[in-house]
């Protein structure tokens, strides 16, 4: 008799380039049967850090050009320093983040050391999605679990602030704006070596014309440093009144709907707001971190230490990226893993859509939403609460699917599907058994996807059909 399993050990990498940093952790993740809900679902049970990188100063070979030989050979000691291989390294992801995820070269080196890091490790980008795992690395998302209290963590790097509200152990809203310390850096004398064109016009903004070569005071560091903190207050308060504000904001602003119990900052900025750093790295850094100071004392904000400062980001990019599909899916044999960057097609199905016809405008209509090309772009259909588990729903469905991807199916192209609910399997087996489909099935179930969404998903890693599947998203600004 096959013994069941029920607990499952894997290495997880997190990789985070940065603008100023560039660094890795590693963690041990324990996926473990949930038998608490008595389901057979796989839950994250535990998170260990096993090994953190030393923190490296991200290279570059241009203003506009990242160093991808010398960023592999920082990583590839960080690896060795580790006693670890890349066939090692079972799961996780490399995210760029802040003014990074603008140079030139950072989605082809991003999806290059997310192809040789790991077994399935995944190549992720976007300031929302950088708020998350910062809170979740940073521990402000388990704090607000533990306490019940709404805690906004603001992650602030080189180049951009993340911040997100957690409440009751999840993210409820997030925004990003580019307020960094590192827009600009000058080197012993002063004079500045890089310049961001927020930098510049932040600079603008506070009344000085500056430019790469020219020596500036300490005064002008203050006086910028001054207006990115101000921005980030009202970014924080979910406002963009100032011109420079609304220049600044990436994301739509915050909602702000609870008021906000304690706040906790992350990110390399943060090492000087709790006062674990006092050198000058030649940046805003300094400046910028205790012009957040006084303003957050001037406005009463109870600020705590989080968990992890400027590992938040790298930590929650290992830890928390990684979800695991249900083990009621269905996967053809054939399938070839893992799956990358598809894009979440999200239809409206409530239940109450029982016919085939009304199955397939659903999706019809989302693919255009999505300007994506049934039968030539890869994608995944994500499922809410769509169809009801008795047999003549089930074979709707399916017929519904299909009649919307009538060229996947002549080309010969996967079907892909996802579902909140453990249905995969059974959408699966009735889809193969009534259509007489030939094309290769994934529907996986328990992973809840929203329009905007990547996926990437691994090899099966137990029982051979419960799946790693990483949700991300994947923004690089131009």
């Amino acid at each position: 008799m096959m013994t069941r399993v029920t607990r499952k050990e894997l290495i997880s990498v997190g990789i985070d380039i940065g603008t100023t940093t560039s660094h890795l952790v590693f963690s041990r993740l324990v996926l473990q049967k949930d038998t608490e809900r008595h389901t057979e679902r796989f839950v994250i049970k535990e998170r260990e850090v096993i090994h953190q990188g030393p923190v490296h100063l991200t290279p570059f070979l241009n203003p506009a050009t990242i160093d991808l030989q010398r960023l592999r050979e920082l990583f590839l000691a960080d690896y060795a320093a580790a006693d670890l291989s890349v066939l090692d390294v079972d799961t996780g992801a490399v995210i760029v983040t802040g003014e990074t995820a603008r140079k030139q070269n950072a989605q082809e080196i991003v999806a290059l050391l997310a192809g040789e890091s790991g077994r399935f490790v995944a190549a992720t980008a976007g300031p929302n999605f950088e708020a998350v795992v910062a809170a979740h690395g940073s521990g402000a998302v388990t704090r607000s679990r533990e306490t019940g209290r709404t805690i906004m963590n603001v992650d602030v790097g080189g180049g951009s602030s993340n911040i997100a509200v957690c409440r009751q152990g999840r993210v409820v809203d997030t925004a990003a704006v580019n307020v960094g310390g590192r827009l600009l850096a000058v080197d012993d004398k002063n004079h500045i070596t890089r310049l961001e064109e927020t930098g510049r016009l932040v600079s603008e903004a506070a009344g000085f014309k500056v430019h790469i070569g020219m020596e500036i005071s300490e005064d002008v560091k203050k006086k910028v440093s001054s207006f990115l903190a101000d921005s980030l207050m009202e970014a924080m308060r979910g406002t963009a009144q100032s011109q420079v504000t609304r220049m600044l904001m990436m994301t739509p602003p915050l909602k702000l709907t609870e008021r906000i119990d304690d706040i906790t900052f992350s990110g390399g900025v943060a090492e000087y707001i709790y006062r674990r750093e006092e050198a000058d790295f030649g940046d805003l850094g300094r400046e910028l971190a205790r012009a957040i100071t006084v303003r957050t004392q001037s406005l009463g904000y109870n600020v705590i230490e989080p968990d992890h400062r400027i590992r938040a980001t790298v930590i929650g990019a290992g830890q928390s990226s990684l979800q695991v599909s249900g083990s009621t899916t269905f996967l053809s044999e054939g399938l070839v893993y893992p799956l990358r960057n598809l894009p979440a097609v999200v239809p409206r199905v409530p239940r109450a859509m029982t016919s085939p016809e009304q199955i397939c405008t659903a999706i019809t209509d989302a693919l255009k939403q999505m300007d994506l090309e049934e039968g030539v772009d890869d994608l995944i259909l994500a499922f809410n609460d769509a169809v009801r588990p008795s047999y003549d729903s089930l074979t709707s469905f399916a017929k519904g699917v299909l009649k919307a991807l009538p060229k996947t199916v002549s080309t010969g192209r996967p079907i892909m599907m996802c579902f909140d609910e453990d249905i995969g399997n059974s959408v699966g087996n009735v889809m193969k058994r009534e259509t007489g489909l030939t094309n290769h099935i994934l529907s996986i179930d328990e992973v809840s996807l929203q329009q905007g969404d990547f996926v990437d998903i691994g090899e099966p890693i137990i029982e051979g059909v419960v799946v790693p599947v990483i949700v991300k998203t994947l923004v690089f600004d131009r």
